[in-house]
């Protein structure tokens, strides 16, 4: 079965899921499934229990799919149930997660990369020249970046994996974590500075080994 693109096409999806197609839903199921584990992980680091969340998830998608009324994207939508539902099971499990707490005092970046009059020793590449596309092509930066991005506080992982893995804007990822437009701004930053940081020491070491 084709994939659904655009607009026009996740409309089509729609009507294909609430028309009941099984085709329809293991083409959504497939596109998304692995997305929403990782970011099940975010609220859950027991896998058995963000599995478990992702199910939830894909039963509450079955059951209300008629009573979609299309004011987001079904992508978003879908992060959206599944972080209420990772969310219930954190708190039930005794395990908060706060995304109020966008890290004011952690410092962007370490001292020792400026010089003494506060200029850089060696400035880091822009973000937008380390952007997603630069890192898909080349599979040990990626590999670097993901493992990075598993090391960030989980409210930092959250709004990186929402921006710039799934591509969601910044108005979707604020609705989803329940976050404010200037904490969500913050934590991206910090989230993308630490993996920018990451990837400049590795630019660094292939430069230096040349």
């Amino acid at each position: 079965m084709a994939g659904f693109r655009g607009k026009r096409d996740e409309k089509a999806l729609i009507a294909a899921l609430k028309r009941g197609d099984e085709a329809a839903f293991r083409d959504l199921f497939r596109k998304h499934q692995p997305s929403l584990l990782a970011f099940s992980r975010t609220f859950l680091r027991d896998a058995s229990a963000a599995e478990e969340a992702v199910q939830e998830t894909w039963l509450a998608l079955i059951s209300g799919i008629d009573r979609f009324e299309e004011r987001s994207t079904l992508k978003s939508w879908l992060f959206s149930v599944l972080a209420n539902i990772a969310r219930t099971k954190a708190k039930r499990n005794g395990r908060t997660i706060s995304f109020t707490d966008a890290g004011y005092n952690e410092p962007s970046v370490d001292a020792d990369r400026f010089s003494g009059d506060g200029s850089w020793l060696s400035p880091p590449d822009k973000w937008s020249e380390i952007n997603p596309e630069r890192i898909l092509g080349d599979r040990q930066l990626l590999d670097h970046a993901l493992a990075e991005l598993e090391q960030l506080p989980p409210s930092q992982r959250a709004v990186v994996t929402l921006r710039d893995l799934e591509g969601l804007s910044s108005e979707e990822t604020c609705a989803i974590l329940e976050l404010s437009e200037g904490n969500q701004r913050i934590l991206l930053h910090r989230g993308r500075t630490r993996i920018r940081a990451a990837i400049d020491k590795l630019l660094t070491l292939h430069s230096g080994s040349r």
